[in-house]
C-alpha cells in the first residue's frame, strides 16, 4: 500500500470538510453563525499566508547560504588540487633521491663485495700459508718419526736374533734330558717284564679261593640288610617338655612349645641311614615295593606311638592289611588322574574301590623335591607342558618326608590333635607329580567299615626275631673272616708282588711324565722363537717410509714459499679495495643526506595536503548539511501552502453561506461550481508554488526536482479524492442529514473493506490448501529386498533400484512389532549392518525416500523379513 504525505491528507480533509459545510449550511440552524465564521476564515487565511511568506524567506536564506558554501567548497577543491600537485612533486623528488641512493648503494655494495672478496682472498691466502707452515712442520716431525722408527725396528731385529739363539740352546739341553729318561724307562720295563710271571702265578693261587670269599661277603650283606629292615621301623622321637606341657594343658605358651619342637625335629637322628644296606633306591618313589611300603607304615606307627606315650594319650593308630591296600589303591588312582584336585579324586576313587565312604577317609600330605637331571617345555594347543628327567630317590629321603609330615601336623595348633587324638586305622602312601613326590597320611574312621575291609593288624618284627637276625649277621661275619684268613698267605704273596709291580709302574709313569714335560717345554720354547722375516720386512718398510717422508718434507717447504708470495699479493689487493670502499661510502653518505632533506620537504607537503583535505572535507560536509536544511525548508513551505489552500477553501465556503439562496438545488449547484472553482484555484496555487520553487532552485540537485514532482502528483490525487467525496455526500443528502450521511458512508466503507479483506483471506487460504493438497499427492516409488543374509554379528541386505528416489532407509529390531527399532540410511542398493548380537533373529523393513522442494517424502515400510546372525 502506497503511503500518502501529510500535506495531501490535509488537502483531502479540507475538501471533505468543505463539501460537508456546503450541505449543512442550507439548514436554518447554521444561518445565524455565518458572519462570525467569515471573520475567522479571513484571519486563518491571513495567518496561513504569513506562514507561507516566512517559509519562502527561510528557503531563500538557506539557498543563499548554500551558494556561499558551494563557493567555499570550490575554493577548497582548488586549494586541495594545488597541494596535491605540490605533494606529487615532492614524491617525485623523493623517488629521484631514492634512485640516486639506490645507485650509490649498489655501487657501494659492489665495492664492499670487492672488499669482502679481497679480505676473503687474504684470509684464504693466510690460511693456505698457515696450513703450509703447519704441514711443513708436520712433515719435519714425520721425518723425525720415520728416523726413530727405523732405529727401533732395527734394534728389535737384533733382539730377536739374540733371543732365538738363547732358546735354541735351551731346547738342546731339554732334548738331552729326554734321552736320559728314555734310557731309564727301558731298564725299568725289563725289571717289570721279569716280575710279571710271578704276579700271574700269585693271582691264580688267590683266584682259587676268591669264590668262597665272595659267597661269604654276599651272605654277610644279606644278613645286614635283613637286620636293617627289621630295626629301621623302631622310630622314637623325644618331644621337648615345653611341648608336652602345652598339649597336656600345663602350659599356654604355644610359641615356646612350637620353637622347641622345631629345634628337636631339626636335630633328630633317623633310623634310616643314607647309603646303608637297607636304604633301597627307586627311580619312581611311587613304585615302592610291598616290603618297603610296610616298613614306611610301621615307621610312622612307631613314631606316632612314641609321641602319644609322651603326652599321655591312650589313642591308638593301627596299620592293617586293609589300610595298606587303601594306600596302594590311593597311589594308583593318584598317578592315573589328570584332575586339578588329584588328592581328593584319588581318595574318592580308592575309597569307592575298597567299599568305603569317601568321607570316612581323611588325607594329610607333604611335598618333597625329586632329583631333576633335566627338563624341556613343549607348547601344544596354546598350553605349555614341562617334561622332566629324574634321578633316583632313596628310601631314607621318603622316610624323612614322612617324619616331616608328622612334625608339621604337630607344629600346627589346630592340627596336632590329628596325631594325638586319632583312634583308628591309618596308612601312608607315596605319589609323584612333576618335580615333587608326596607322602600322604590316610586316616580311616573305623565305624561303619564293610566286612570286606581287612582289619588284621600288621605288626613289626619282634625282639626275638631281631636277636636271631643279629646272630645271623655275627655268624656271617665270622665265616667271612675265616675264609679270608685261609687265603692270607696267597693274599700276602700277591699283595707284595702287586706292590712291586705298582711301584715299577709308578716310576715308569713318572719318567714318562718328565719326558712329556720336556716335550711340552721344547714346544713352549719353540713357540717363543720369533720369525725374523716380519722384523726384516719392518726394517725395510721403515727405510722406504723415511725416504718418502724426506721427499714430502721437501715439497712442503716449497709450498710454504709459494703460499707466502700469494699472501703478499692478497695484502696489496686488499689495501686498494679499502681505498675504493672509503670513496664509495662517502658518496653514499652524501646521497642519503640529500634523501633526508627531500623527505622532510615531502613530509611538509603531506601535512599541507592533509590540512587542505580536511578543509575540503569540512566544506563538503557544510554543503551537504545546507542541502538537507534547504530540503527541510522546502517541505515546510509546501506544508504552509497547503495550510493556505485549506484556509482559502474554508473562506469560500463561509462566503457562500452569506448568499442565503432559497433554492437548495441551485445553491447546491452553485456550491459545486464554487467548489470546482476553488479546486481550480488550488491547482493554480500549487502550480504557482511549483513555478516559484522551480525558479528558486535552478542550482539545486536532481533530488529536489523529484520531490516537487511527487508533491504535484500527490496534490492532484487529493483533489480527485475530494471531488468523489463531495459527490457521495450530495447523493446521500437527499435522504439524510449531513452528519448521518457521513457516518453511514463511513460505516459502509469500513464494512465493505472488512468484507473484502475477509474474502481475500479466504481466497488465500483456499489457494494454500490447494497447494498443500497437491503436495500431499507426491508418490515415492517403493522397493523390496532381493536378498537378506546373516553373517557374523551382522546381516547384508540387497534390493532393486527404485525410480526417481533420493535414497533408502532400513530399520531392524529383535521384536516383530519393531519396538526399539534402529534405522540406517543409504543411497546405495546394498547395506551391511554390523555390531549386532550373535545367534539372534532380527526383523528387517525397507522404504525409499525422495527430497523435493526442501521436503522429504517416504514410501510405506515393506513387510518385515527375518534374518539370523551368526
Amino acid at each position: 500500500m502506497k503511503k500518502i504525505s501529510k500535506n495531501v491528507l490535509l488537502v483531502s480533509s479540507v475538501g471533505l470538510a468543505g463539501s460537508a459545510f456546503a450541505v449543512t449550511n442550507t439548514h436554518p440552524v447554521f444561518a445565524a453563525s455565518n458572519a462570525a465564521t467569515n471573520a475567522n476564515s479571513r484571519q486563518d487565511v491571513a495567518s496561513a499566508q504569513t506562514q507561507v511568506n516566512e517559509a519562502q524567506k527561510e528557503v531563500d536564506q538557506t539557498q543563499s547560504q548554500l551558494n556561499a558554501a558551494e563557493s567555499q567548497l570550490s575554493t577548497a577543491n582548488n586549494n586541495l588540487d594545488q597541494k596535491n600537485a605540490n605533494l606529487q612533486n615532492a614524491k617525485e623528488a623523493v623517488d629521484n633521491a631514492n634512485s640516486k641512493v639506490a645507485s650509490a648503494s649498489r655501487y657501494n655494495s659492489f665495492i664492499q663485495s670487492n672488499l669482502s672478496q679481497a679480505q676473503s682472498d687474504l684470509d684464504s691466502a693466510n690460511k693456505d700459508y698457515q696450513d703450509a707452515v703447519k704441514d711443513n712442520q708436520d712433515q719435519q716431525r714425520t721425518v723425525a718419526d720415520a728416523q726413530s722408527d727405523f732405529k727401533e725396528k732395527n734394534n728389535q731385529l737384533d733382539e730377536i736374533h739374540k733371543k732365538n739363539s738363547d732358546i735354541n740352546a735351551q731346547i738342546d739341553s731339554v732334548n738331552s734330558d729326554i734321552n736320559n729318561y728314555q734310557s731309564q724307562i727301558s731298564d725299568l720295563q725289563k725289571t717289570k717284564d721279569e716280575l710279571s710271571p710271578k704276579l700271574d702265578a700269585a693271582q691264580e693261587a688267590l683266584n682259587a679261593k676268591q669264590p668262597k670269599i665272595d659267597a661269604a661277603t654276599q651272605d654277610l650283606q644279606n644278613a645286614q640288610k635283613d637286620l636293617g629292615e627289621a630295626t629301621s621301623t623302631n622310630e622314637q622321637f623325644t618331644l621337648p617338655q615345653s611341648y608336652i606341657d602345652y598339649v597336656t594343658g600345663k602350659s599356654t605358651d604355644w610359641d615356646t612349645a612350637k620353637n622347641d619342637l622345631q629345634e628337636a625335629a631339626a636335630s633328630h637322628t633317623y633310623p634310616f641311614t643314607a647309603g646303608d644296606a637297607s636304604d633301597n633306591v627307586y627311580d619312581d618313589p611311587s613304585a615302592l615295593s610291598d616290603s618297603d611300603r610296610k616298613r614306611l607304615n610301621l615307621y610312622v606307627k612307631n613314631l606316632i606311638d612314641s609321641i602319644n606315650s609322651q603326652v599321655g594319650s591312650t589313642n591308638k593308630m593301627t596299620v592293617t592289611d586293609g589300610s595298606l591296600e587303601l594306600a596302594k589303591r590311593y597311589t594308583q588312582e593318584y598317578q592315573n588322574s589328570n584332575y586339578v584336585f588329584r588328592k581328593y579324586n584319588a581318595i574318592k576313587s580308592a575309597s569307592s574301590i575298597m567299599g568305603l565312604d569317601e568321607y570316612a577317609v581323611t588325607g594329610y600330605d607333604i611335598a618333597a623335591n625329586r632329583q631333576v637331571t633335566g627338563w624341556s617345555q613343549v607348547a601344544t594347543n596354546g598350553y605349555v607342558h614341562t617334561y622332566y628327567d629324574y634321578g633316583t630317590t632313596n628310601m631314607s629321603e621318603i622316610t624323612k618326608a614322612a617324619f616331616d609330615l608328622v612334625t608339621q601336623q604337630l607344629a600346627d595348633p589346630s592340627n596336632y590333635k590329628n596325631i594325638t587324638d586319632s583312634n583308628g586305622y591309618f596308612s601312608v602312601a607315596v605319589t609323584t607329580q612333576d618335580d615333587k613326590f608326596y607322602v600322604c597320611l590316610l586316616t580311616i574312621n573305623p565305624s561303619g567299615l564293610p566286612n570286606s575291609f581287612g582289619t588284621k593288624e600288621v605288626l613289626p618284627v619282634s625282639k626275638e626275631e631281631i636277636a636271631t637276625k643279629e646272630d645271623t649277621v655275627k655268624k656271617a661275619q665270622t665265616t667271612l673272616d675265616q675264609v679270608k684268613n685261609d687265603a692270607s698267605a696267597e693274599q700276602s704273596t700277591y699283595d707284595q708282588l702287586q706292590s712291586q709291580n705298582q711301584e715299577l709302574d709308578q716310576q715308569i709313569s713318572d719318567l714318562h711324565a718328565k719326558i712329556n714335560d720336556g716335550q711340552n717345554s721344547i714346544n713352549g720354547l719353540r713357540s717363543q722363537i720369533e720369525d725374523d722375516t716380519f722384523a726384516k720386512a719392518d726394517v725395510k718398510q721403515a727405510v722406504v717410509a723415511l725416504s718418502q717422508a724426506q721427499f714430502v718434507a721437501q715439497m712442503a717447504a716449497t709450498k710454504v714459499q709459494n703460499a707466502e708470495a700469494s699472501l703478499n699479493a692478497a695484502q696489496s689487493i686488499l689495501s686498494s679495495a679499502k681505498q675504493d670502499a672509503t670513496l664509495a661510502t662517502n658518496e653514499l653518505d652524501k646521497e642519503e643526506s640529500d634523501l633526508n632533506n627531500v623527505k622532510q620537504k615531502l613530509q611538509a607537503a603531506q601535512q599541507a595536503y592533509d590540512s587542505a583535505s580536511r578543509a575540503q572535507s569540512d566544506a563538503s560536509k557544510n554543503v551537504d548539511s545546507l542541502k538537507q536544511q534547504l530540503e527541510t525548508a522546502k517541505k515546510k513551505l509546501a506544508h504552509a501552502k497547503a495550510e493556505l489552500v485549506l484556509a482559502q477553501t474554508k473562506q469560500n465556503t463561509d462566503n457562500k453561506q452569506n448568499q442565503g439562496s432559497s433554492d437548495n438545488k441551485q445553491n447546491q449547484g452553485d456550491s459545486d461550481n464554487k467548489q470546482k472553482s476553488d479546486n481550480s484555484n488550488t491547482k493554480k496555487d500549487a502550480n504557482n508554488s511549483k513555478s516559484s520553487s522551480s525558479t528558486t532552485g535552478k542550482k539545486t540537485t536532481t533530488k529536489k526536482k523529484t520531490t516537487k514532482k511527487a508533491t504535484k502528483k500527490t496534490t492532484k490525487k487529493a483533489t480527485t479524492k475530494k471531488k468523489s467525496t463531495t459527490k457521495a455526500i450530495k447523493k446521500t443528502n437527499k435522504k439524510k442529514t449531513p452528519k448521518k450521511a457521513a457516518k453511514k458512508l463511513t460505516k459502509k466503507t469500513i464494512k465493505k473493506s472488512s468484507k473484502k479483506a475477509k474474502s481475500t483471506k479466504k481466497a488465500t487460504k483456499k489457494k494454500v490448501a490447494k497447494k498443500v493438497k497437491k503436495a500431499k499427492k507426491v508418490v515415492v516409488a517403493s522397493s523390496k529386498f532381493t536378498s537378506l543374509k546373516g553373517s557374523k554379528k551382522a546381516f547384508v541386505g540387497k534390493w532393486k533400484k527404485a525410480k526417481s528416489v533420493s535414497g533408502y532407509q532400513v530399520r531392524y529390531s529383535m521384536a516383530s512389532s519393531m519396538k526399539k527399532a534402529k534405522t540406517k540410511s543409504t543411497k546405495a542398493t546394498k547395506l551391511k549392518v554390523s555390531g549386532l548380537k550373535s545367534e539372534k533373529k532380527y526383523y528387517v523393513q525397507l522404504r525409499s525416500y525422495r527430497k523435493l522442494s526442501g521436503k522429504t517424502y517416504y514410501s510405506a515400510w515393506t513387510k518385515a523379513k527375518t534374518v539370523k546372525t551368526r
